[in-house]
């Protein structure tokens, strides 16, 4: 009997579960490069299927350690944003890899900093500014020899105005790719709860993710993103100007007029079925967007998207 393919979701569920022992203890691997090109190929294949429910993970599935967590939420955000481009999978593939492994070289102190409430020591600091240096050396010492791969992990943390780090390259010293990864890992770290800092809702997070460094972002790279995305990315919560609260399950025709699957009434009662709504119509509009994890885990994502599917 033929084997029922994974879904999006269970794909992005096998890419934070591989991912876990590689990072951990990369020398343990028998093959690091080949290890991670199959998560890489998950990850390819979940927003394949649906780039909604690969993204609503982000927001809704919360139970896998930060670190993991915030690597594959790069990579779905690299895979899609270049596919959007029009990037072949093989080039791809050597930025998303490089996504699921830019934080190597500080994979213990993440991991830390992700329960830590104090500021960074001196000592932290100095390590977090040097990791992306550590990372590319690591990989090399565990036979990854793709350029782009190297690169993008390298200049992840660089910035155009050259305020960046660990060697304050400038403008076009820094690739196209590591800027977006930069971009993605700083959007997706405002969406995630960390004890020293409070997360931010979608809607705010790109917001402040396009308009940090002021001048430093370029339009075409910040109109790519947005585009990816939208304002408020598939599993977003939403409160509707009708009272209604729902889930975001699919780009609009506007970056700001998603449409949204309603969950609850005015009541705040869980509606009996759940309908389509569409938000470029005034009496649907978005008023506001709620914290994402009060339906967190609460609500299987292939239920909703199977609703929305059929709505």
């Amino acid at each position: 009997m033929a084997s029922v393919p994974l879904s999006s979701l269970q794909l992005i569920r096998q890419a934070r579960s591989d991912l876990a022992p590689l990072l951990a203890d990369p020398l343990a691997a028998e093959n690091f490069g080949a290890g991670v090109a199959g998560i890489v190929q998950l990850i390819q294949r979940a927003c394949q299927q649906s780039a909604e429910v690969s993204l609503a993970t982000m927001l809704l599935e919360l139970d896998t350690p930060y670190p993991i967590r915030h690597a594959v939420d790069v990579a779905i955000v690299a895979e899609l944003s270049l596919n959007n481009l029009g990037q072949d999978a093989m080039a791809r593939s050597s930025v998303l890899a490089a996504a699921l492994t830019m934080n190597l070289g500080m994979h213990a102190l993440e991991s830390m900093l992700a329960e830590q409430t104090g500021p960074l020591t001196p000592e932290q600091r100095a390590q977090m500014q040097a990791h992306p240096q550590i990372g590319r050396d690591q990989l090399r010492m565990l036979g990854v020899s793709d350029l782009q791969w190297l690169t993008c992990v390298e200049q992840h943390h660089e910035a155009p105005d050259g305020t960046g780090y660990p060697r304050k390259l400038k403008g076009s010293e820094i690739t196209f790719e590591a800027r977006l990864l930069g971009l993605a890992d700083r959007y997706c770290a405002m969406l995630a709860n960390r004890s020293y800092r409070r997360r931010q809702l979608a809607d705010s997070a790109m917001f402040t993710t396009l308009n940090s460094g002021a001048g430093s972002l370029d339009q075409k790279l910040a109109q790519l993103f947005l585009s990816t995305l939208g304002l408020y990315p598939p599993g977003s919560i939403v409160h509707l100007i009708n009272g209604e609260t729902g889930v975001v399950v699919r780009r609009g025709k506007l970056d700001s007029t998603p449409l949204v699957l309603a969950l609850f009434d005015t009541h705040d009662q869980l509606l009996p079925t759940p309908v389509l709504r569409n938000t470029a119509d005034f009496d649907f509009t978005v008023v506001n967007v709620l914290d994402s994890r009060i339906i967190a885990g609460q609500m299987p994502l292939d239920s909703i998207w199977g609703v929305a599917g059929k709505a």
